[in-house]
């Protein structure tokens, strides 16, 4: 499930706009690849902050056994990579040399590993019952570099880490199997001769939350980018251990016009899904649907149709519908609000 959407901010500069579109190309691939898969956590533009040190990371793939780094490379020509993994560009006809982003993938790896070891009795539980505090040491965090579609690589074929755009999903479907197998008892990493491990569900949604939370973006036009305080949590999203799992997302009202634009009665109340109702015949027997011009309301009662127009109440923006599993979000981009708007039941066959 997409964690994090791709948000770009608007710039002049037509490198940062090809690299944006790079992102963009492949946050689209990922979405398509695990937009519904609960799962695979996927984030995009995370920027975190220790200390006077900063890591910038494009996209990253957490599952329950490990993680992915993809670093997206905006490549309208050809890049070589030579036997020592040196990298050059072309540009203009002529060669030129550039950093590796293999490197610079590795080094927010890294930093990673080392932000979360940092915070481990937080986000992690204990072994040996209950006396060993779990590590984010053998936790494998994988990279991948991502070329824009229409770029030309030229290399010896040896690279595993390098792949065009939109073979990326499978080289990381690859490594998340790779990594499951690495956390089972007696299989040890080649690599860093090292077993890996596997978190539990409720450990994944901690540490969800918890990367989501320290994302500091840069600091744009002077306005500040503190993350927004959390949620103070329910007594019944504590876990039975005593630790805290993720906040649920916050909810909005969110209005919802219907196929000749008039609007309906009722909205999304915060606390109740039901308020989700046909134009029709108001009943709350809907399920959120997706035809030909997008997301609508399909009632179950009288089969009638209602398109779903989102309105976020805080910037009056427009709000988009994201789908996840049965669960179906409310989110706003500029304000980075989501909020739960309907929940598909599900469907009973005799």
């Amino acid at each position: 499930m997409i964690v994090k959407e791709h948000q770009a901010p608007p710039t002049s500069d037509k490198f940062q706009r090809a690299g944006d579109d790079a992102e963009r190309q492949m946050a689209f691939y990922l979405r398509r690849a695990y937009g519904s898969d609960p799962d695979v956590h996927v984030f995009h533009n995370l920027r975190f902050e220790k200390g006077e040190d900063a890591a910038q990371i494009d996209h990253l793939i957490l599952h329950r056994s490990g993680a992915v780094i993809v670093e997206s490379k905006s490549v309208t020509s050809a890049v070589r990579i030579n036997e020592r993994e040196e990298w050059s560009r072309q540009w203009n006809g002529r060669w030129t040399g550039m950093p590796s982003p293999v490197l610079q993938a590795r080094r927010q790896a890294d930093f990673l590993r080392s932000l979360l070891e940092a915070h481990r009795e937080e986000l992690l539980g204990k072994f040996l019952f209950g006396f060993k505090q779990k590590s984010f040491r053998a936790f494998v965090i994988d990279v991948v570099v991502a070329i824009s579609d229409q770029g030309v690589v030229q290399h010896d074929g040896k690279l595993s880490d390098v792949r065009k755009a939109d073979q990326v999903p499978d080289r990381v479907r690859e490594l998340i199997a790779d990594h499951v197998q690495l956390a089972k008892v007696f299989s040890k990493d080649p690599r860093s001769d090292t077993w890996g491990v596997t978190v539990t569900p409720e450990e994944l949604v901690r540490v969800s939350a918890f990367l989501r939370a320290r994302d500091t973006p840069r600091r744009q036009q002077g306005r500040p980018t503190s993350p927004a305080p959390a949620t103070p949590l329910s007594p019944a999203q504590v876990a039975p251990t005593g630790r805290h799992v993720a906040p649920a997302p916050e909810v909005f009202p969110a209005k919802v016009v219907s196929v000749d634009a008039s609007p309906l009665s009722t909205a999304v109340a915060a606390s109740n899904l039901s308020a989700v109702t046909c134009r029709h015949c108001q009943g709350t027997g809907v399920e959120v649907a997706y035809g030909k011009y997008g997301y609508y309301v399909k009632c179950l009662e009288c089969e009638g149709n209602t398109r779903i127009q989102l309105t976020c109440p805080t910037c009056e923006g427009k709000a988009k519908l994201r789908k996840a599993g049965a669960e179906f979000f409310a989110e706003c981009a500029e304000c980075q609000t989501s909020s739960l708007y309907h929940r598909n039941q599900p469907v009973s066959r005799v």
